[in-house]
């Protein structure tokens, strides 16, 4: 690969945050403006300090004169140092603004993206970019840009001043800085490819952490917390030994930038010095020099850590934008018709297929759902039945066939027209670490506290609360770890209930509370449903026998559909469920 490849490569990928960096325009003027004038203090300051000393070596000076030069100091001190600090209150703030929009375009990008998406990456791996390289790009805008600046503008009045002394004196300084640009230059090409490398690896140690968190119980339950230990320590290893490589190229940067800063040391002494016993230079002018050569320590230094940064800012900004740019699957587009404000309900499935790679889910899948009605699927696991719920919201698209709601194609409909009209209750509850109460309001926020205890009541989680210490306001803990799985399945049924949805999906959500619960939660839905179309997902006949239509999925085709009556008369495999589930009651 050519040489110019990676800098290319990293121009294009810091190129990404200059729409960032241009919202905040005005403050990144301010902050080049005042490190400006700080460093004009600063490169002033050894001008008076070589003057007082030139002055008291040749006695021309009183005391007047003398306190006024060191007032002058100080005063040029103090402007240089608040200066600095307004940089920092500029330039730092900015980059502070910045990380927090690309946490927002970030979190955007995410949610924008379908449940294929995810499934193809994993939280660990999610969590990396939204920590790790935000972190790594905030630190490139804000002190790579404000050391870049500070370097720059003492170069250039430390370097005017020092020349306005002695010309020969100061080229002797500038001559080892085309070998520190190199130097750097080729460190900084090292340092972006390990910093690559370390990042890829703290991916695997975040994806492990997540998931033995939350699979904590799985751990302790087959006894697996050495063996998960040991695999962690692996990723840890591997982990140290990537960044002790990183840490051996940024080791050389300050060494290297010492070696070249004493040769420049010595090259003052011992030309100055010749300089001052010919009378060619005084001995204030060759403090000035020193004094300056202190100034330029750090911009000089910060040339190695600054390139560092900006190679850790173009990996990291370059894994955050494959994110950002990601085109979702599933998006609204230039058939969209955006006259759709809401919905009424009725489904159409039109010969519906869908397919995960060779695997065939549903094969031509024709059925009507009139608004206001109610459809029970049943089947095998396996036999599709989550999956054509999916397919209404569109967390997945067909890949054959066509979904109408109220006449419309489905990929026609906004999709935040379809997704709030739509309420879905999956068998695995979701809760947020939070309060019930705030878990119930989540789709409808603006929802009273009445509302909220109504749609509690009528998931049959009401009795529930009372029992509890803090009552609505009770933490559920991550993922509602405090509450049972049927207290979880009714809190997320609760939420869809208080949401208003035009549909309403119960993915097998009531698979986890026992059947005189589940009778009191349909008498409680009975109402409910009358106003809205309901699909009901479910494997016990009890949950589905009293839709207005029932169909059995099998392999991903319907193969049985009528009412709980007609499909019992029929004899097929929804009457063998249900006579199975009925002597399973009996026996229990």
């Amino acid at each position: 690969m050519s040489s110019t490849a990676p800098r290319q490569g990293a121009l294009t990928e810091l190129k990404r945050l200059l729409p960032y960096v241009k919202r905040y325009a005005r403050l990144v003027w301010l902050g080049l403006l005042f490190i400006t004038l700080s460093n004009v203090c600063s490169t002033t300051i050894p001008r008076v300090v070589g003057a007082a000393i030139d002055a008291l070596k040749t006695n021309v000076i009183d005391d007047t004169s003398m306190l006024l030069m060191v007032g002058q100091i100080l005063g040029l001190t103090i402007g240089s140092g608040f200066f600095m600090w307004a940089t920092r209150r500029t330039i730092i703030v900015m980059s502070r603004y910045v990380e927090e929009d690309l946490r927002n375009d970030f979190t955007a990008a995410l949610q924008r993206q379908s449940q294929r998406f995810f499934h193809e990456r994993s939280t660990g791996l999610i969590l990396a970019h939204f920590t790790s390289d935000i972190g790594s790009v905030r630190e490139f805008i804000g002190p790579a840009i404000m050391y870049s600046a500070n370097t720059v503008t003492t170069f250039a009045f430390a370097l005017s001043w020092m020349l306005s002394i002695n010309v020969p004196l100061t080229a002797s300084i500038v001559l080892p800085v085309p070998l520190l640009a190199w130097a750097t230059y080729r460190l900084g090409r090292m340092i972006h490819e390990r910093y690559k490398v370390v990042q890829e690896q703290y991916e695997h140690i975040t994806t492990q952490a997540q998931e033995t968190f939350s699979g904590v119980r799985v751990v302790r339950a087959y006894v697996r917390e050495e063996q998960e230990s040991r695999r962690f320590d692996d990723l840890s290893e591997t982990y140290y030994r990537k960044n002790m490589r990183l840490a051996r190229v940024n080791g050389l940067m300050m060494p290297s930038m010492t070696v070249l800063f004493n040769i420049t040391y010595l090259m003052v002494i011992g030309f100055g010095g010749m300089l001052v016993m010919r009378d060619r230079l005084s001995v204030g002018d060759l403090t000035q020099f020193f004094i300056y050569l202190n100034q330029l320590l750090w911009p000089i230094a910060a040339i190695g850590w600054v390139t560092g940064m900006i190679q850790r800012g173009a990996a990291s900004m370059g894994r955050l934008g494959t994110f950002i740019d990601a085109v979702p699957d599933i998006a609204d587009g230039p058939s969209t018709n955006t006259d759709i404000k809401d919905l009424k309900g009725s489904i159409r499935f039109s010969g519906v297929s869908l397919r995960h790679g060779a695997t065939t889910v549903l094969d031509n899948i024709t059925i009507d759902v009139p608004s206001g009605t109610s459809l029970g699927i049943v089947g095998q696991v396996g036999s599709g039945k989550s999956s054509m719920a999916s397919l209404l919201p569109r967390l997945y698209d067909v890949s054959e066939g066509s979904i109408a709601i109220d006449g419309h194609d489905i990929r026609t409909i906004p999709l935040h027209v379809l997704r709030g009209a739509i309420a879905m209750v999956p068998q695995e509850a979701f809760l947020f670490s939070d309060t019930i109460r705030n878990n119930v309001r989540f789709g409808r926020p603006e929802a009273s506290d009445a509302d909220v205890e109504q749609a509690a009541h009528v998931a049959q989680l009401d009795a529930d609360i009372t029992n509890l210490q803090n009552g609505y306001e009770t933490l559920v803990g991550e993922r509602g770890v405090t509450l049972s799985g049927g207290q979880k399945q009714r809190t997320a049924l609760a939420r869809a209930i208080l949401s208003d949805p035009a549909i309403l999906i119960l993915d097998d959500s009531l698979s986890a509370v026992d059947t005189d619960t589940e009778e009191r939660i349909l008498r409680g839905l009975a109402s409910v449903m009358q106003h809205r179309t309901t699909i009901m997902i479910a494997h016990r006949i009890s949950t589905v026998q009293h839709c207005d239509t029932i169909i059995v999925l099998h392999e991903g085709k319907i193969i049985e559909r009528g009412s709980h009556a007609e499909l019992l008369a029929l004899g097929g495999q929804y009457a063998d469920m249900y006579e199975r589930q009925l002597l399973l009651e009996e026996l229990a």
